[in-house]
This record gives structure tokens, sequence and C-alpha cells, in this order.
């Protein structure tokens, strides 16, 4: 049985605090019974949990433990004494490690998958969380990830709030102001009847908000209607951001809405390109531009000089108001910036984003091109960052789909070791996505591998022995997908990638699609006898006459 422990708090009751002292109170507790006590704290920044550190510490000096704190930098990084510990860790590290405890302060600032993957890989967990603020009100943790643990039968869930303030007496005018100001408590608007029916039936509005009035008293409600939908989004929004709504010169805003006014949909751009040539060439060589992530990415992966030159919209937030998402109103959005970015003559609309395999199907279903993936995923949400763009003209198109091409037999060839942890699900998408890489590439073997292919599937050699060539099938099938003679059915794509490409083990591979190990490694050696007997013609091993034997080192 798994015990949850979710504290949640508008700004300023003092809820880190709060788990702070408790934590000391707990680890004095279990001292008595295990010979060492473990508690890991996570949070999106190692900032957020210095309330908790602080009140730790002089909780455990009350209570008579003495203790030692390790910073980095200027924040407390971790605190220990005599058979106890309390160690600060980013949130992708936490599901890989083992504690008697977890903390996840600020719990709304992380995304659904990783607060799963913590919730699933511990049994004592503590989450914390503001409702109103700019770490992120976060409807995706007050909604999609409470409601899944509350289901839960295996989890004892204990949920407390507070509501007393401690910085400010209660209804103090002064915290009013500062929620007002920065608009902490902002909202979406309630939508009524006549607006889901607009909705279903596709009558929506491309809005070019006046700022001017947004940012004035006349239209604020606005303003609080379109930042409240970014607030209950997964985004962690701060200050700077509505200071470069008001006027940031490259930043663009834009609002989809129903007849009524209603904001369902909220939009940031932001213009990057062109690029001097002077810049274009120290990029080229590692340098770095601010405010213009797409180009630098292109120029540093790609490596295409003709792209730098060019201009275009980075969609920087598309969030789309939490009651009617899933109802194709972020693609009617995408639709219309990309109207707007031709009439004003731009060369690609782009965005980069936290990959996960549905997220990924909304900007391919909507024209849109991957490019690049980072080789490292981000510590807070868990997840590389995919990037994807849609042309604009013949020029850029052609640069897009050499980008495509390019980054997906980089894909295949690092599956066994950058990209080994991706998703098998998200590879997939990747690699069957875009134009063919070689509509005419066969699997590159000799008359040996062929033979060994074929004893392989005709039974008495293992899987581990024909790997290579293994490896060699499945990167020939997805170079010319989906022009391979043999077909392979979604399954069978899965466990080419899962275990041939990315070398996961058996009961990884079956634990993913739900099956079996032997179905598995059943399912790897009909795959070859199907590709065998398709380009070598038959399934019979024979051996090899030296006179076909044609080695070349």
């Amino acid at each position: 049985m798994k015990t949850v422990f979710v504290l949640i708090a508008n700004r300023g009751r003092g809820k880190s605090c709060a788990l702070g002292i408790g934590i000391a109170g707990i680890i004095n507790e279990l001292r008595k019974i295990k010979n060492r006590v473990r508690v890991l704290v996570t949070a999106p920044k190692l900032s957020n949990v210095q309330s908790f550190m602080d009140l730790l510490i002089k909780s455990l000096e009350s209570l008579g433990l003495k203790y030692k704190s390790i910073k980095k930098r200027r924040f407390i990084l971790e605190v220990k004494g005599e058979r106890f510990s309390v160690e600060y860790w980013e949130p992708i590290d936490i599901p890989k490690m083992k504690a008697d405890i977890v903390v996840v302060d600020e719990a709304a600032g992380l995304q659904v998958p990783m607060l799963l993957k913590i919730w699933k890989a511990h049994r004592r967990i503590m989450f914390s969380s503001t409702i109103h603020g700019y770490e992120g009100a976060g409807r995706g943790f007050s909604v999609r990830f409470l409601s899944l643990i509350r289901s839960d039968s295996s989890t004892k869930l204990f949920e407390y709030e507070m509501k007393e303030p401690i910085r400010y007496a209660e209804n103090d005018p002064i915290e009013k102001w500062q929620f007002d100001t920065l608009l902490l408590d902002a909202e979406p608007e309630k939508l009524d009847e006549e607006d889901y029916k607009a909705i279903v039936e596709g009558k929506l509005i491309y809005a070019k908000p006046d700022l001017e009035t947004w940012f004035s008293e006349k239209g604020e409600d606005k303003l609080r209607a379109f930042f409240g939908i970014y607030v209950l989004a997964h985004y962690r929004n701060e200050p700077d951001d509505l200071g470069r709504m008001a006027d940031a010169p490259h930043h663009t805003i834009r609002a989809i809405m129903t007849p009524s006014g209603k904001i369902v949909c909220s939009l940031q751009l932001a213009e990057e390109g062109p690029i001097s040539e002077d810049f274009i060439y120290d990029l080229l060589k590692g340098g770095r531009i601010p405010g213009n992530i797409i180009p630098d990415r292109v120029l540093k992966h790609v490596r295409i000089r003709e792209f730098g030159k060019t201009v275009g919209w980075r969609i920087v937030r598309i969030a789309t108001h939490p009651d009617v998402m899933g109802r194709g109103i972020g693609s009617f959005a995408l639709k219309q910036v990309i109207a707007e970015a031709a009439e004003r003559g731009y060369d690609w609309v782009g965005a980069g984003f936290g990959v996960t395999e549905k997220l990924l199907r909304f900007w391919l279903k909507n024209g849109f091109i991957s490019v690049h993936m980072s080789p490292d995923r981000n510590p807070v949400s868990g997840e590389f960052t995919v990037l994807v763009i849609y042309p604009l003209n013949t020029t850029v198109r052609r640069i897009v789909n050499i980008a495509n091409r390019e980054f997906k037999i980089k894909l295949l060839n690092s599956l066994h070791d950058t990209y080994r942890g991706l998703e098998t699900d998200v590879a997939l998408t990747i690699l069957k996505s875009g134009e063919t890489i070689d509509a005419g590439y066969t699997p590159k073997l000799d008359a040996i591998r062929w033979d060994r292919l074929r004893i392989y599937a005709y039974g008495p050699m293992t899987f581990e022995a024909v790997c290579d060539v293994m490896f060699e099938v499945a990167k020939a099938y997805f170079i010319s997908y989906p022009f391979f003679k043999v077909k392979l059915s979604s399954i069978e794509q899965h466990i080419m990638v899962s275990r041939v490409l990315q070398a996961k083990s058996w009961d990884e591979v079956a634990s993913e699609i739900g099956k079996r190990s032997s179905f598995v490694m059943s399912k790897l050696k009909e795959i070859a006898g199907r590709v065998a007997k398709e380009y070598s013609g038959t399934v019979e091993p024979s051996g090899v006459s030296l006179r076909n034997v044609n080695v070349k080192l």
C-alpha cells in the first residue's frame, strides 16, 4: 500500500515550511525503528526548496539532532546527520532512486508524466502545490494527477489545504494588490452552452488583441482570462511573461475566441531571424545568439547556412482552455497562425516542446515536420525536447525535408545509446513521419550474414548471436519505410525498435507491449524468416561457398 500526503495552498501560507517541520519530526520517529533514514526532496528548481531546508534545520535543532548542511553555491543541497539524510535531487533522478520518503515541492510545476513516474516508483510520498501563483497552478496536477491517485485502490491518500496566510493578515490589502497586479489568481472565463455549441460547430474567431486596451482598466478582464489559461496549463509563469506580452518588440499575442468573446486558446509568438552572416558562422562554430532558438538549433545541428537568412514565428506558448481541450481548437489556432505568417511573408512557423507521443502527433497532424531532438532529457519534465517546423516556401521546405531525413538517420543510429531511454512510441512516430529516407534501400548483408539470419529464423541460433544482422534489418526497414517489402504490424514495429534498435531487455519489451518474453522472442524469429524469404529467396540455411565470400575491411 502506498501512502501519499498532499498539501495545497495559495502563496504565502507556509506549505514548504510546514513540510520541513514535518519531515524533521518523521525522521526523529523513524530513527527509533530504522538504522538509517533517507529522504529525497525534489522541485522544479533547487531554489524552490530553500524554505523547506531552512525550517528542517530549525526543527532538527529544536529536537536536539545534530546535522551538517551541504551547499551548492548559496543554496542548501543536503542536510545530513547521524543515521539520516535529506537530499535534493532533480525530478528526473527521483524515480531511479530509493528512499524512505520522497517530498515533491511545487508539484504543479512538474508535468503529469513525471509526477506519475515518481508516484509509481516510491511507497511514501509527500506532494505540495501552490493553487495560484507563478509556480503554476497546474490543472494537470489538481485534475489529472490527483484524480488518478484518488481512484487507485492501492494508494492511501491524505489531502490538506492551508488557508491562513503567514506573510500577511487575513484579507490584507497588500496581498490582494499583489495577486491583482501579477495576475496570480487569473482564471479562464466560464463557458456556457452557446460557447460549447460554437466550438462544436467550428465557429471560432482568430483575435489580434489590442494590448493597449488589455493592459488598461477597460480591458483587464480579457488579459486575466488570457493569462488564466496559461496559469492552469503546465507552464511555469514568471512576472517577466507579462512584461514580454506588454512590450517585447518581437513577441506577438494571439487568441482564439468564441462568438461571445470568450477566450478558449492563448498563444504567444516570437519572431526569429534573420541572422547576419557573421553570426551564422559564429553559430556554426558553436557560438550563441539570444532570442533565436530555432535558427540556432537548425544551424548547429542541420548545418545548412541558408536557414540563417530566413525569418519565422516560433510558437512560444499555445494553451487551450482546460474545459474544452481535445476539440480541435489547437489545430484551428495553428492554421490561423500559419496563414498570418504567410501573409507577413515569413518563411516558416516552428515550435519546440517536451515530447510525448500524443503531443508529437498533434504537431505532425497539423503539417509540422520534426527536425531535431535534444540529446538529453529536461531535468524537470523528464522529456526530450523536439523541434518541429512548418515550411512556408519551397526553399525552406527543401531544407526541412533534408533536416527531417538527417534527423531520422541520426535517431536510427543513436537509439542504442543517446536515445536508448526514449519512449519507443515516440521513436516510432518520428521514424514513420516525413518523407522516406531511401525507398530503394535493402538490408546490406553479405552471403554469410544472410545465412546467419536464416539459421536464426530456422531455430537453433539465438537473437544475441545475430543482433548485428537484425540491427541492419531493422535499420533497412525504417530507412525504406513504408516501401520495405516485408510489412510489419504495429506491435512488430515496436519490437524492432525497442529490442533491436534500443537494445532493451526481453522483459522490458514484453512489459511495454503487454506480452510474455517468449512472445517477443518468437516474433523476432518470425520476422527474420519473412525477411530472409523475401530478400534472399529462402528460409533454409545452407552454409556459404567460398567463392561467394567477398569480405571487405
